[in-house]
């Protein structure tokens, strides 16, 4: 382990006022891999009693925090422009905030390639990161904007459990921000994160996956959970979160030196690196 962690919390957030978000727990095993613990859509003793509303959420968390590192596949931090505190803005073509610097001198060249200008903005730094950018012209994985369609109230969710758990949990130390959806595509493949979540093959597919982690163990008494994993993506989606938070762990992953300044300033969504061909 090239960070110093023993358990591993994965988080696939859904809203507030839903019955969508899950947990998984993972800890570390003799033979150097992660046994499953728990993964679950509710709360309580044997995850019986409700959805994993805000309170639920945070008291889970917080009592599995020793030597944990939490990993949450929604944006856990904001885009330039909401962050701005300029009391007039200067507009985008003329702002001076590195971000949005980035974003019309490297962000739009990336987004240019290989496309047709048909007058629409390539980028916005409204409701786009960069990270969002290098994702998906470097990496190929095509995420969700951080205030695009509808993830606007996921994203404020996210930032008030960052809020919420920073006593215990700080970002990029032991609090990451993950798209399971990478992490699938970049250790298997695309047509695999494409019919993972809900194309008709998606239950074998999450068991194709599942079984090829071979350093992802469940036990006898975590059974009933891996079915529960096949057959709800949620469920699925937080138990990859906490196997990417394993393998940012293991491996110790690194934000990319170019631009790296931009990464700590707007935000980094941890993935595995490319697969070399």
């Amino acid at each position: 382990m090239q960070r110093g962690f023993s358990r591993f919390l994965g988080v696939d957030l859904g809203g507030g006022k839903g019955k969508n978000t899950a947990v998984a727990r993972l800890a570390l095993d003799d033979a150097g891999g992660v046994r499953v613990e728990q993964v679950t859509a509710r709360a309580g003793k044997n995850g019986t009693t409700s959805p994993l509303y805000d309170r639920e959420l945070l008291d889970y968390l917080n009592k599995w925090r020793d030597g944990a590192v939490l990993a949450i596949d929604a944006p856990l931090t904001l885009t330039a422009c909401v962050r701005c505190r300029e009391p007039v803005c200067p507009g985008l073509d003329a702002c001076v905030d590195p971000t949005t610097v980035w974003f019309r001198t490297v962000g739009d060249a990336m987004l240019a390639e290989g496309r047709v200008r048909n007058g629409k903005p390539l980028s916005t730094p409204y409701t786009q990161r960069a990270s969002e950018v290098w994702l998906h012209r470097r990496m190929g994985v095509l995420p969700r904007e951080t205030l695009g369609q509808g993830m606007g109230p996921l994203t404020a969710r996210a930032r008030h459990l960052v809020r919420a758990l920073e006593a215990h949990f700080r970002l990029n130390e032991n609090l990451i921000e993950v798209y399971p959806k990478a992490t699938v595509q970049l250790l298997f493949s695309p047509q695999v994160a494409k019919g993972y979540k809900r194309d008709a093959p998606a239950y074998e597919t999450r068991q194709r996956i599942l079984h090829a982690l071979e350093d992802l163990h469940f036990g006898p008494s975590t059974g009933l959970q891996r079915e529960q994993c096949f057959a709800n993506d949620h469920c699925f989606d937080a138990l990859i979160c906490a196997y990417t938070a394993f393998l940012w762990a293991r491996d110790g992953w690194q934000m990319p030196t170019e631009h790296r300044e931009i990464w700590h300033a707007d935000g980094w969504i941890w993935h595995p690196p490319a697969r070399s061909s």
